[in-house]
């Protein structure tokens, strides 16, 4: 495929895409397999961005079942990316993954299991002793919960005031796992490149116009480029670009931290040992508790917080993990795995293990905790909003968008993420009580 250019030398494509994290990587890549002429604008590296810094986890329980088909096709999808691009490594692992919740979630967690049953997901509900027998290392009791902030409002981010932590319920979910998200962006790049498409990295859209016929493309550089169609994918720099062509995104953006534990003092810590290895419960997404969990292969956790955070200027750059952070996200984790022989801690909790690392990056909001996707003038389309869980949709969902900027039927279900929902006033339901990142 071959890519026409300007007379002051910029690109002329049939579509254009700006921002090369998973989602604008995974969009150009189906629209380029399906022979259309793309070229991609990203400001920086692909998954440079928020991307770059996800947990990667990679879960099909979601209470939207759009969402949740979509998540349990893209999950299928980079357990055989390799097929899918051409070779590349997405760095998936099955692990399975098990849902805590609280009493108050019972009814709300029933009720998604069984539409996801539904769906053709293999999940199952188990009570609390029955989780308890099933994983004997993970603690189903009360005082597990993530508290405030020394400022009383919760200003770490992660986990809400006042969750008790204790398990009335859990969700088993085996076919969940986690991926690299960097290496999955650059497999979706790689591939799209192998379809034709033109990828311009370190290059910044400054301005958008859109004229009759063609939407215009300036990069800081101060060349030209045009476009028949544009895909919007800039993650928290989404909203300011379409504003530009006069339309308003209910877009924000927040920090959240990503921290690393690293492996227990134990040597024999690692995998575990063939005795309990079946019962390890893989990525743990603990509501009653506040956090998430994503084992890795030295026996570490990623670990993360499940609530909503201030919002920040995406174009400011995120403070590092603090202290403080760690040792909250940390405590909460470890006290809902106290069982393990391996891992008898002295107090505090907290220290027994290594802080191996951690990062902090933006999420894209929206109001309601789902991704905006449609079209939203003539001749631009927009996939933001994905606030917090992306990584894991974008696979699948991107051939999806792919399919509006071709031109074909949208698949029924993505007319409700529609960015006019909210000025319609019907935005979509999600996740569980203060914990909408699950969406």
């Amino acid at each position: 495929m071959s890519h026409a250019q300007s007379r002051g030398g910029g690109a002329v494509a049939e579509v254009a895409v700006i921002g090369a994290g998973v989602h604008g990587a995974s969009a150009a890549f189906h629209l380029a397999r399906r022979g259309l002429d793309v070229v991609v604008f990203e400001q920086g590296r692909p998954a440079g961005g928020p991307t770059g810094r996800s947990s990667g986890i990679c879960r099909a329980y979601y209470t939207q079942p759009f969402l949740a088909r979509v998540a349990h096709d893209s999950i299928a999808f980079l357990a055989q990316f390799a097929e899918h691009t051409g070779g590349a490594d997405a760095g998936f692992v099955r692990t399975g993954g098990l849902y805590l919740h609280g009493p108050d979630d019972v009814a709300d967690a029933r009720r998604t299991a069984a539409t996801l049953v539904d769906l053709g997901i293999d999940v199952e509900t188990l009570d609390a002793d029955e989780a308890a027998r099933r994983f004997p290392g993970i603690d189903v009791g009360g005082g597990t919960g993530i508290g405030p902030g020394p400022d009383g409002g919760g200003a770490f981010g992660p986990g809400a005031a006042g969750r008790g932590g204790q398990v009335a319920i859990a969700v088993r979910e085996e076919q969940a796992g986690y991926a690299d998200p960097y290496r999955t962006t650059w497999g979706f790049v790689t591939a799209a490149r192998a379809h034709g498409a033109l990828v311009h990295t370190n290059a910044r859209v400054v301005r958008i116009a859109e004229t009759p016929g063609q939407v215009e493309l300036t990069t800081a550089d101060g060349i030209t480029h045009r476009a028949r169609r544009l895909l919007l994918a800039a993650g928290p720099w989404t909203a300011p670009l379409a504003a530009q062509l006069g339309v308003t995104l209910p877009l924000h953006a927040e920090r959240h931290v990503v921290t690393v534990l690293g492996p227990a003092s134990n040597p024999a810590s690692g995998a575990g040992t063939d005795a309990d290895a079946n019962a390890d419960p893989g990525v743990i997404i603990d509501v009653a508790g506040g956090y998430y969990a994503a084992p890795q292969p030295d026996g570490g956790w990623l670990l993360g917080g499940l609530d909503s955070t201030p919002p920040v200027d995406p174009d400011t750059t995120p403070a590092p993990v603090r202290d403080a952070e760690f040792a909250q996200l940390a405590e909460a984790a470890l006290r809902r795995r106290p069982g393990r022989p391996d891992e008898v801690r002295p107090q505090p909790r907290a220290q027994s293990r290594t802080r191996a690392g951690g990062w902090s990056a933006f999420y894209d909001v929206s109001p309601d905790w789902q991704p905006v996707i449609g079209q939203i003038t003539d001749r631009v389309w927009v996939d933001a909003g994905t606030s917090g869980h992306g990584f894991k949709l974008a696979p699948v969902l991107g051939d999806h968008v792919a399919g509006l900027l071709a031109g074909e039927q949208p698949a029924p279900g993505l007319a409700a993420f529609s960015p006019g929902r909210f000025t319609a006033g019907d935005p979509l339901t999600a996740g569980f009580g203060t914990a909408r990142i699950l969406g």
